[in-house]
């Protein structure tokens, strides 16, 4: 009977080692296999090269938009259409976009606004004060040329003559601003400038003219004049590095169709 035990206490362990000299083995060739495996490269992370200015102590992203051909630029109302922007951009094949002008309490445009289907009279304003013009050309200027094809009433001017104003703003407050120039070249340009961080931050109003000469600085096609546009939260933009959409509807767009 001790021997039979015994045998089968033999069989048992014999089963044993064999099974864990097995496992031993596939663990073996696993590693072996993990080990001569080559590494994958890691995705490349897209970035967006960007241009700063610090004014103040507070680091400023600007991004902008050359419209070098006037045949594609369109104004577009969205006044009463409440549209989105990315529903705008999409609809008119916008390939750069910004938002135009201020408007008011009964979505209608806070002065002069004409474009192919409205227009609206101007108004007096120190600060809605300036005019975005297209005749044969674009122009912005405290007077409205004759007989504009597209022409919209905002501010306040910025800077004039390649000479910066200077401006006191009540209740002046930090938020992403909208420009709209005409460079050195006379081609019209928008810009935008922002806190990265945030997108939804910016400089105060009053520090514009300041900011955007120190822009003039270090950017081969400078602004000659330039105005403000509606900023804050009723803005947004698109070029072909970035998209900030507005956080509330914006009254209207500049269009630069592909």
């Amino acid at each position: 009977m001790k021997k039979i035990i015994t045998l089968v206490i033999l069989l048992a362990l014999s089963y044993i080692l064999i099974n864990l000299s097995w496992s031993q083995k596939k663990l073996s060739i696993i590693n072996s296999v993990i080990n001569n495996y080559p590494t994958p490269s890691p995705l490349p992370t897209p970035t967006v090269k960007t241009s700063t200015v610090t004014w103040n102590g507070i680091t400023y992203t600007y991004e902008y938009f050359e419209v070098k051909d006037l045949s594609r630029l369109t104004l577009i109302a969205n006044f009463t259409q409440k549209k989105t922007s990315e529903f705008l951009v999409k609809e008119n094949n916008c390939q750069y976009a910004i938002n135009g002008g201020f408007y008011d309490t009964n979505s209608k445009p806070l002065g002069l606004f004409i474009n192919h289907v409205l227009k609206t009279p101007a108004i007096e304003s120190a600060l809605v004060n300036g005019y975005v013009s297209i005749t044969t050309k674009p122009m912005i200027s405290f007077n409205l040329p004759n007989k504009p094809i597209i022409a919209l009433q905002t501010g306040p001017m910025l800077i004039v003559d390649g000479k910066k104003l200077t401006l006191a703003i009540k209740d002046d407050e930090h938020a992403r601003r909208m420009i709209a120039g005409i460079s050195l070249k006379g081609t019209l340009v928008f810009m935008t400038i922002y806190i990265s961080t945030s997108l939804v931050q910016g400089p105060q109003l009053a520090e514009l003219p300041d900011i955007i000469e120190q822009i003039n600085m270090t950017v081969p096609n400078q602004f000659i004049s330039a105005i403000n546009l509606d900023g804050g939260n009723a803005s947004m933009f698109k070029n072909s590095d970035i998209y900030v959409p507005e956080v509330s509807t914006v009254g209207s767009i500049f269009c630069l169709q592909e």
